[in-house]
């Protein structure tokens, strides 16, 4: 060889290790710049629902009332895209700890949660993402069964959290009558569960949410973004009344919790009798308890787990309807 072509495949040799060198550097220089927890090119352009659900794994949740159709869909749905879910139950049976194991939780809804829990076990097994189920006695009307959950729940949590990730108040009380021939009792019950036992729920579980900066959901009033609820029809002046109270006292709560770090945002249901199914107990016999749609469930995942929660949210599929509509009374 040459000395001609010794140089050429110096020069060579010399250029590739240059260019192999920039690629090095440049793999380098990317990787320094997208340290672990920042989302890939790939992770960007994912599902959105996959990357918002997937924040779920390890909060805490409480649902105050499952013993409502709108309770206990969200304790099933919420535990199923990772949430520990805390499941209020007014039965008197129901007992506290492991839903799974809860062997006197004998109501439909203990039942059904029951059985929930025992199929997730079986299909995720210990899988770090798998949501989990507790069941406890919960009145929102009983200032001590309030203390006594906040107790349990204590217990529950895990070695390191001190708090709750949110709490979901899906107590209410929809009982129908024209005014004329509605008994006060009536009246009173609706004001007791639906409003007072809001303010009892806010007071109670608040030190939970303030350690965590956690989130306060209400099921506030159909309409109020646009001052109408006038579709509730005849018979539905206690709680229409009812519900626009609680949706005045979650813009109060808001001011008022925001210097804490609490968000607290409302859950607006439909109008009329699509709203008032959410308060209604499911029924024995039925093959499906579900009242929310898929565009309500993704509302209520984003309330929960965007950085910058919207002060409210409504339930409404695209139709403007919930998918199941039961008639009847609430209980």
């Amino acid at each position: 060889m040459d000395d001609h072509t010794s140089i050429v495949l110096a020069l060579q040799l010399v250029a590739l290790c240059c260019i192999a060198s920039a690629l090095i550097m440049y793999l380098l220089k990317r990787m320094r710049s997208q340290p672990s927890g920042i989302q890939t090119k790939e992770a960007l352009h994912a599902d959105p629902e996959d990357v918002l659900t997937g924040r779920a794994a390890g909060r805490s949740v409480l649902i105050t009332c499952c013993d409502t159709a709108l309770g206990l869909q969200l304790a099933t749905h919420l535990s199923n895209v990772g949430f520990r879910v805390f499941a209020g139950l007014r039965s008197s049976a129901a007992a506290s700890g492991d839903c799974a194991d809860a062997k006197d939780a004998d109501s439909l809804c203990g039942r059904l949660l029951r059985a929930h829990a025992k199929h997730q076990e079986a299909v995720f097994g210990d899988l770090p993402f798998q949501g989990s189920l507790v069941t406890l006695p919960m009145d929102v009307t009983r200032e001590d069964v309030l203390h006594e959950a906040m107790d349990v729940i204590r217990r529950h949590l895990p070695a390191g959290h001190d708090g709750l990730h949110a709490v979901i108040n899906t107590a209410g009380l929809c009982s129908r009558g024209r005014l004329e021939l509605q008994e006060n009792s009536h009246w009173d019950a609706m004001l007791k569960v639906n409003v007072v036992g809001a303010f009892r729920t806010a007071r109670t579980f608040l030190p939970l949410l303030r350690s965590n900066k956690g989130r306060l959901l209400n099921v506030g009033a159909p309409g109020a973004l646009s001052g109408g609820g006038s579709g509730a029809g005849g018979g539905a002046v206690a709680y229409t009344a009812a519900r626009y109270a609680v949706e005045g006292a979650t813009n109060a709560l808001r001011t008022e919790m925001e210097p804490l770090g609490v968000s607290v945002i409302s859950l607006q249901p439909p109008e009329g009798a699509a709203g008032e199914s959410l308060f209604l107990p499911p029924r024995e016999g039925v093959a499906h308890h579900d009242v929310l749609g898929s565009s309500a469930l993704r509302a209520v995942e984003e309330a929960l787990l965007c950085e910058k929660p919207k002060p409210r949210y409504q339930l409404r599929e695209r139709t403007g309807l919930l998918r199941a509509v039961i008639p009847g009374i609430g209980i």
